[in-house]
């Protein structure tokens, strides 16, 4: 069970990290001078989504000894 949530933690925060650098390059590409601020709001909602994701995965693994057995 626990690697299915280290899966799934990893799984939304590459897609929620894909969005935000999609919309971020549908704000440059927008017209005018502000551009399209939703477009911005987004990837900074999706790229907070994408980094918090990824921040608990590797929090949950701080700390971690891994054994080493030395088998003869």
């Amino acid at each position: 069970m626990r690697n299915l949530v280290d899966i799934l933690c990893w799984v939304i925060g590459i897609i929620a990290l894909g969005i935000a650098i999609w919309q971020f390059i549908l704000f440059v590409n927008s017209p005018g001078v502000e551009g399209n601020t939703t477009h911005l709001w987004y990837a900074i909602g999706a790229a907070i989504v994408g980094l918090v994701s990824l921040l608990g995965y590797f929090l949950r693994h701080v700390n971690k000894e891994e054994e080493i057995h030395i088998t003869q």
